[in-house]
């Protein structure tokens, strides 16, 4: 049973590398599609972890319709990968609200800075070069269930001037793409389990162990790339509809 070792970071439970672990092992293709799982020995035995890491993994798994449990047979692998994007480009607000209500942005900050190396190879920057950013808490009926970090250029020709902030409790993607031809934009994102960590527990008042969805987003504009976003979802925000569309 070849597994990559463990990747273990600071301040992130054993459930969420052991569900790293497995969750690259299907996506390329260590366990095949369709296949049954080795039992939860066998995976404590190879990765070094208890039972009840790996079942909480599991949950995880069957969670994001990895594997799929057979009630006195086991649990195997789906028979089909989910695709990992957003049907449509749309402001998280608009994205969560879907589900169970509407959403209310809470602007945390909003400043200009210089370009971290992240930010400046997401958006295709000059290490020299400034972005805004936007920190925003959303909540729905005053209970906070996301984090949403976003960057655009300094000298974005998309936000004719960043600086401004017409619609404050706006997602700066919502704001975005109030401004553009939504026709010409395009968006890429990546789907990952974490936890909240300090900075982002104080902001959503939770414990900085809890897990969360992560969504880190990259949105284009006529072929180039516009706006960074990171958010951080907990699970009390209800469903949220990850397939991309072709």
């Amino acid at each position: 049973m070849p597994l990559e070792p463990l990747s273990l970071t600071v301040g992130q439970p054993l459930r969420v590398a052991v569900y790293n672990s497995i969750s690259r092992a299907i996506r390329n293709g260590t366990y095949p599609l369709g296949s049954v799982l080795p039992s939860d020995a066998e995976f404590c035995t190879a990765l070094g972890v208890s039972r009840p890491v790996v079942r909480e993994a599991m949950l995880l798994l069957e969670e994001d319709r990895l594997i799929s449990t057979r009630r006195g047979i086991g649990r195997f692998v789906s028979d089909a990968i989910p695709r990992i994007g957003l049907e449509r480009v749309r402001g998280l607000e608009l994205l969560l609200g879907e589900s169970a209500g509407a959403i209310m942005v809470d602007r945390l900050s909003h400043e200009v800075q210089p370009a971290s190396d992240l930010l400046s190879q997401a958006l295709g920057l000059d290490p020299s070069a400034a972005v805004w950013t936007w920190e925003s808490v959303l909540r729905r009926d005053g209970r906070e269930l996301a984090l949403t970090f976003e960057a655009v250029p300094a000298a974005s020709s998309v936000l004719a001037d960043p600086a401004t902030d017409t619609l404050p409790e706006a997602t700066a993607l919502t704001r975005l793409l109030a401004s553009v031809d939504p026709s010409h934009v395009s968006s890429a994102c990546d789907v990952s389990v974490g936890v909240l960590g300090d900075h982002r527990a104080t902001a959503l008042g939770a414990d900085p162990d809890t897990s969360a969805l992560i969504l880190t987003q990259r949105v284009s504009y006529r072929g180039a790339t516009v706006l960074y976003a990171k958010d951080v979802i907990l699970s009390a925000a209800g469903t949220i509809s990850l397939l991309q569309s072709a």
